[in-house]
Order: structure tokens, then sequence, then C-alpha cells
């Protein structure tokens, strides 16, 4: 399926794979990934770029049909606060694209994939207390809408979104500046928002806003299958699933770690599990977050063929 005209495309039937996981990857490497900086660390020297660029390389090479460039805290607000004016503020989310950009070549098949920039919460995934109100999240979110505009770039993924609230206004921003936008929500176990809110509203919120996509991410592979099924029956979208590979026990729940997390699932595991989904739920976007390497993607690839 098509998800939105002239944007990632993949064989007919088969949904779009998109790359897999910045953040993890940057850990495993020893790239610190804590507050305030966050994944903005990595475009502030030239050897967290060169990092970040042979990761998004080596996803390409996988097969990823979607790259995402970490833009997903380049946000005003994140980075005001870590010290940044508003000037380097632009540079750091111009630098995210370009490398994203630049390392987006064809894969062993010729196939080149297509940018998005990923955008999230203005404060916190996992915090849906912590969501501003409205006219600051207009305010936060037309700013980085109008940053990713101007560059060029067409599909924005606004991920791992806790709110019905905030993810209809990232829409809102995105549309009025002529940007695609897919949807991709964290949830529970249970397959609701962090928020409590149904996913079939929210599904529909943002439908109603212009999305054209929508996707449950960074949730465990237990309450994805929840999100999945109950989508499955009532959805006014396209939907994928990319979800959270981590085995976090005896972490709690919703707590970042600065340090690489062992995953749950294999390559060859996680391929199998989600080209299942992909059927069986007949998914038009599927990939991993948190713990996904492309090593997993190249997996996936191999049993959905683009």
């Amino acid at each position: 399926m098509n998800p939105a005209p002239g944007l990632p495309s993949a064989a007919p039937g088969a949904p779009v794979i998109i790359d897999g996981a910045k953040g993890t990857e940057l850990q495993r490497l020893g790239v610190s990934v804590t507050e305030p900086w966050w994944t903005t660390a990595a475009l502030l020297e030239m050897q967290g770029q060169r990092q970040l660029a042979a990761i998004h390389g080596e996803y390409t090479a996988a097969g990823a049909d979607l790259v995402t460039a970490i833009t997903f805290r380049t946000n005003r607000r994140t980075l005001l606060r870590a010290g940044a004016d508003e000037r380097a503020a632009e540079v750091l989310v111009r630098r995210a694209l370009a490398l994203a950009r630049g390392s987006a070549g064809p894969d062993a098949d010729g196939r080149r994939p297509v940018l998005a920039a990923s955008v999230i919460p203005v404060e916190d995934c996992y915090q849906p207390s912590l969501v501003p109100p409205e006219d600051e999240l207009r305010r936060e979110h037309a700013w980085i809408t109008r940053q990713l505009a101007t560059e060029g770039v067409q599909l924005v993924v606004a991920e791992t979104m806790n709110s019905v609230r905030e993810a209809a206004a990232v829409v809102e921003c995105c549309v009025a500046d002529g940007l695609a936008v897919w949807v991709s929500f964290v949830c529970g176990p249970d397959g609701t928002l962090l928020s409590g809110e149904s996913v079939t509203e929210a599904a529909r919120a943002v439908a109603a806003r212009g999305a054209s996509l929508v996707s449950v991410n960074c949730t465990t592979v237990e309450g994805t299958d929840e999100v999945l099924r109950r989508w499955s029956y009532d959805s006014p979208l396209p939907f994928g699933a990319y979800p959270n590979l981590e085995d976090r026990s005896g972490i709690a729940d919703w707590t970042p770690v600065d340090r690489y997390v062992p995953v749950r699932f294999g390559p060859v595991e996680f391929a199998d599990l989600m080209a299942e989904r992909a059927e069986r739920y007949g998914l038009s976007l599927v990939g991993g977050c948190c713990g996904s390497t492309p090593a997993h993607i190249a997996a996936l690839r191999k049993r959905i063929p683009g």
C-alpha cells in the first residue's frame, strides 16, 4: 500500500520499511545520550557526526525504504534549555538533515530511500502530564516545521506521541507548512496511549487534521499487538508498527538509561515476528524502535522484499 502519493512506496502489497534506532546505536558506540543535549550531542562534534553518518549509511545498505533524520531532539525548547540560542538550533536542524541526506545513497539493489524528519513531543515522550498548553505547543512545533519545510523536507514522522492533543498540534503545523505527516503513538501494555486515550480515537483525530498514516512505536511487542488488533477492526488510515526491542527487565518503566540495553529479539527472530504481523494486519509501515540495529533491518528486508 502506498500511504501517501509521491512518498515512500514498496513492492505491491508490501509495507514500507523504516530505518531503525539511532539513539541506541549511538549508545552502542559509546556516545552519551542524556540531558540536556540528548541525541543532539552527536551533532556537536565531528566524531559524533561521522558516527551518525555511518549509522544512516548502514541502515540504507540494510535496505530501509525510509531514512529518518535525527531531528527529534533538535526542537527549540530542548536546545534553548541546553544553552543553545535560536540561530544555533537552526544550524543543528540543518546539520541533522544534511547528514541523513548525505548518507542515504542507494543500497545494493540501487534503491534510494526517502528522507523524513522526526518530530517528537516538545517535553517528554513518556510523560503526558508534561504536555504544555496549546499556545506553547503550536509555537514550538510551528518553529520546527518551518525549519523542515525551508530545508525541502517533504515528510514528517511525528513519533512517540503520547497524547492526542500534542499529536493534533503537530499535524496541524505540518499541514500549514505543506508537509506530509505520519503519526506514531507510544502506548502502554493495554494498547492505549500513555495519556490513557483510545488509539482508535487518536487515529481518527489525526486523520481528520490531515495525517496520512498512523503507527505505534517505542512500545513493547505485547502492547504493539494490542494496538494493531484494535486498529485492524477500526482505523481510518493505513497503519504500521515499529516496536521497542530492548529487554528492560529491572529498569523502571519509561526511565531513560545512558547505556545500551540488550535486546529481547535478535535480527532473525525480529524479522520473523514483524513479517508475520505485517501479513496478518496488512501493515503499511514496519520496523524497529529502540534497540534495533542495521542487522535487524537487513533481516527484515530479506523477509519483506522491496
